[in-house]
């Protein structure tokens, strides 16, 4: 007794025949809190989690994407792997069936809008139930955005993939978790999984130290990233979620399903440029009655010419200042990475400044390198003798950090 797809079209696609049991059937359902699209937007409300996942079809504003499901089962010492094949979760309402454990309700269509189970049949997406029976046991694992390639051996203990940050910039996040069905009553729980950032988001600000003149005449025109030795800054890595252990074993705590651990797979040679950005007719500096006031890099989508990719939308703190993160792979620091940029004034030369191998947030924590679900600003400061950089150090959320899938 294990879990069905209830989509015909596409059960002779399945790898295995699982059959309901007629005496207990109960859809899995889901409830989420959180995420985004390819278009660099970050997530930081329920809300724009949904929005994110809403079929263009459905709703024009919808970001499109989905949440992709991996699950493995454990009947009798048995484990079958993926169960979940090709399911994903959508925020979508279906035809008039309700769900009442997700009542938001669409008022201009009557239909109760929830976390859809949904699969890709003909190029299309369909709804496709899953069910659960009693006397198995899951470990569930759910990422967004479906679609990043999973490596084969993703196990229930340890969930991997590949992340090529110069080709996607998505606001990666990865949940598990583990339920045991005893019961029929144990059916009706929801299963909470909650999303958790696996990336950094870095955003580069330059400005003047002090009034040259530059400040109201200079614009940015260009910033990258490059190495000045091998082995050092990658832009492509191996994401490990989970460290394998298992209950029971050596060294095994309740967090460890949820490790993150990042593996290095490339780092570019000296004089390649990462996250190569360039503006049309340039970001201007400029000053307001009491301050210089910084150009931000990877700003302004329509202007941009080159590095479109790392120019996605914008997102405001609250304050109405606007940020332009880049989503980066975790890792060590090094003082050999430089930030590079070059400005209208400088006549086609180049900027360098090295990064810092120690950051420091506002509690003076230290820091040797960048942490998945944290937000650093890099604040590029010119003045007449030097260029010098200020780091700032949020968690992801000031508002909230990991958001709930619940399902």
């Amino acid at each position: 007794m294990s879990l069905l797809l209830l989509l015909p079209a596409l059960s002779s696609c399945r790898r295995q025949s699982l059959e309901r049991d007629p005496d207990a059937p109960q859809p899995i359902r889901f409830e989420v809190s959180q995420t985004a699209a390819l278009s660099k937007a970050m997530i930081t409300s329920e809300a724009e989690l949904r929005t994110a996942c809403t079929p263009v079809s459905a709703d024009p504003s919808g970001g499109g994407k989905s949440i992709g499901l991996w699950a493995a089962m454990v009947k009798a010492g048995e484990t079958t792997n993926d169960v979940f094949q090709g399911v994903k979760l959508q925020w979508v309402a279906v035809g008039e069936k309700g769900h009442e454990n997700n009542p938001d309700l669409d008022e201009e269509s009557g239909n109760e809008l929830y976390w859809n189970t949904m699969a890709t049949v003909g190029g299309v997406d369909k709804h496709a139930e899953v069910y659960w029976h009693p006397g198995e046991t899951y470990y569930f694992r759910a990422y967004y955005p479906a679609g990043v390639e999973l490596a084969s051996n993703t196990s229930a203990y340890t969930f991997i993939a590949e992340y090529n940050s110069e080709q996607r910039q998505d606001d990666l996040m990865a949940a598990y978790q583990k339920v045991v069905l005893t019961d029929k009553a144990s059916l009706e729980q929801h299963v909470q999984l909650n999303l958790l950032h696996m990336l950094s988001a870095v955003e580069f600000r330059f400005k003047f130290k002090d009034e040259t003149g530059f400040e109201k005449t200079d614009k940015l025109m260009s910033m990258w990233l490059e190495n000045t030795a091998g082995g050092q800054f990658g832009n492509y890595g191996l994401l490990v979620f989970g460290d394998g252990k298992q209950e029971g074993d050596p060294g095994y705590t309740p967090a460890s399903p949820t490790v993150i651990d990042w593996y290095i797979m490339d780092s570019p040679a000296p004089g390649v440029r990462m996250y190569y950005w360039e503006h049309g007719s340039g970001v201007d500096f400029h000053r307001n009655t009491t301050e210089n006031v910084p150009a931000t890099a990877y700003s302004d989508p329509a202007g941009t010419t080159q590095g479109a990719l790392f120019a996605g939308s914008s997102w405001t703190d609250g304050s109405g200042r606007l940020h332009n993160y880049v989503y980066m792979i975790p890792q060590d620091l090094h003082p050999g990475t430089q930030i590079c940029f070059t400005t209208e004034n400088s006549a086609g030369n180049v900027f360098r400044v090295n990064l810092p191998d120690k950051l420091y947030d506002s509690s003076n924590n230290e820091f040797t390198s960048l942490e998945p679900g944290y937000r650093y600003t890099f604040n590029v400061v010119i003045s007449r003798l030097d260029i010098e950089v200020f780091i700032t150090i949020r968690e992801w959320n000031l508002l909230d950090s990991s958001y709930s899938i619940d399902f």
